[in-house]
């Protein structure tokens, strides 16, 4: 995995500030790995985009995660602190690209041939405001087929169906599945909150793009350099001549 410049970094911070979290992971990832067609980001299973992600805050921020959570039963903020490698499940060898869900419903038998949700799936549920209808479309785009005939008509499915259906997709991509057991401090309920690598990881990106912006502020005004020389320097460096304008 190429680990992206700064200048790269602050690029994408600014094209992808109002882009939904999908595309922002995704225009992340292009950044290192620019060889790889659009096509083959979109197919990417949310697993497989979530350990992708994993690594690069890895090797932009380090493996320690430093969050907060709120607690749901008194709304006390938690502070968490998670260890990024912990978080990378092992890898499936080779990887699974279709699983069946076989079921009993009223007595019959039903096979249900699915495949994990991907990067597409999600850009293509973004305008959709109702959560249910989210539930179905998303459903609908990741079954293949109902006992080999062909696609099925997922709004038909019984509530029972769909969430053993929704269970099993979830249970055949734990990486996209993260969640952690966490206490509350001051009232020590128990939960376990969903963790969005994604999400996370765009706002460390956007805290180190307004502190880089800071900075290039500042030495801009003390030596008159230009942002691209500022910003292409290494972080040490920059500090050095940071603590050169405060003393």
């Amino acid at each position: 995995m190429r680990t992206p410049t700064a200048s790269e970094l602050l690029n994408v911070w600014e094209r992808a500030l109002d882009a939904p979290a999908v595309a922002r992971g995704l225009w992340l990832l292009r950044l290192t790995d620019e060889a790889q067609g659009e096509d083959a980001w979109l197919g990417l299973s949310l697993g497989d985009r979530d350990a992708r992600l994993l690594r690069l805050h890895a090797k932009l921020f380090g493996h320690v995660l430093q969050g907060v959570a709120t607690c749901p039963a008194c709304q006390s903020t938690v502070e968490l602190l998670l260890d990024g490698e912990a978080l990378q499940l092992a890898p499936t060898e080779p990887a699974v690209t279709e699983h069946v869900l076989e079921l009993h419903p009223a007595g019959r038998d039903m096979a249900i041939r699915f495949r994990p949700v991907n990067c597409a799936d999600l850009l293509a549920l973004q305008s959709c405001g109702d959560v249910d209808e989210a539930r179905r479309q998303l459903l609908a785009r990741c079954v293949i087929d109902v006992g080999g005939e062909g696609s099925a008509d997922v709004a038909g499915f019984s509530s029972d169906v769909q969430a053993e259906l929704a269970a099993a997709m979830a249970a055949a991509d734990p990486q996209a599945d993260i969640q952690f057991d966490c206490v509350c401090p001051e009232c020590a309920h128990r939960w376990q909150p969903l963790f969005d690598i994604a999400t996370f990881l765009w706002q460390e990106l956007h805290a180190w793009a307004l502190r880089l912006l800071r900075e290039v502020d500042t030495l801009a005004r003390a030596y008159h350099w230009s942002e691209s020389d500022i910003v292409a320097m290494s972080p040490r460096r920059r500090q050095a001549y940071l603590e050169q304008c405060a003393s």
